[in-house]
């Protein structure tokens, strides 16, 4: 069984999405402290001036976990609405638009409830199958290798799938002392279509412009990903 462990995120991009989907088991690492002005709490779309940040203002200190990082009170909702209505507009399936505003809308207080809220929509869009479990209900704890070794423990792991940023910390050894095999995720951004092509193709973008370019193609060109990234060991 592989387990895939993230913080969650602001309408998270394709990679984040592409873990999840190799994952028998996507854990949303909420017990974590937040990290200030990072895509825990924004991410960028398409306009026709090349990418465009979406933030929303929360009210968090230095320590607070993601699960406890609250929502500020602040306009933010309608312009996130009107920038992706307006950019959205040609795009092939401009209806997914209003299917997106509607899970905006509903009131919510924290952050972490808003994200998972989109990331379960943007799943749902793109065929992941994971069972998702918040890490806040599995009662572990520790941090950095010792956590994801734990997490992966409680849900009856034996494959931690790894982001390559968490390498400069992890060894494959120390997973092995606990029965479990450490592997790293290998993703490169395949080029689709775009609105406003004449600004190029923008391959960071939350995986909300993947949908409403391409609807069901999406999850074909997601999984080709895999198959355009460099293979373990090269480069």
């Amino acid at each position: 069984m592989i387990v895939a462990i993230h913080q969650p995120q602001y309408l998270p991009w394709i990679p984040y999405v592409d873990k999840a989907d190799q994952a028998d088991v996507f854990v949303y690492l909420d017990t974590v402290q937040f990290a200030r002005r990072g895509v825990q709490q924004r991410n960028q779309i398409k306009s026709c001036h090349g990418p465009q940040w979406l933030s929303v203002p929360v009210n968090a200190g230095r320590e607070t976990a993601i699960k406890d990082v609250l929502i500020a009170e602040n306009p933010w909702l309608k312009s996130h609405i009107r920038s992706l209505s307006m950019n959205y507009a040609r795009s092939a399936h401009a209806e997914e638009v209003e299917e997106l505003a509607e899970i905006l809308t509903v009131p919510r207080t924290h952050l972490v409830d808003l994200n998972i809220a989109v990331t379960e929509w943007i799943f749902e869009k793109l065929g992941v199958k994971a069972r998702r479990v918040r890490a806040s209900e599995l009662g572990v704890e520790g941090t950095k290798q010792n956590l994801m070794i734990s997490i992966t423990k409680a849900v009856g792991g034996r494959v931690y799938l790894s982001g390559r940023g968490a390498s400069v910390y992890q060894a494959a050894t120390d997973f092995l002392e606990h029965d479990l095999e450490l592997k790293y995720q290998t993703y490169c951004n395949v080029p689709y279509p775009q609105c406003f092509p004449e600004t190029g193709f923008c391959p960071d973008l939350s995986a909300v412009d993947l949908i409403f370019n391409t609807g069901r193609r999406g999850r074909e060109i997601l999984q080709a990903g895999r198959d355009e990234a460099e293979p373990e060991g090269v480069g």
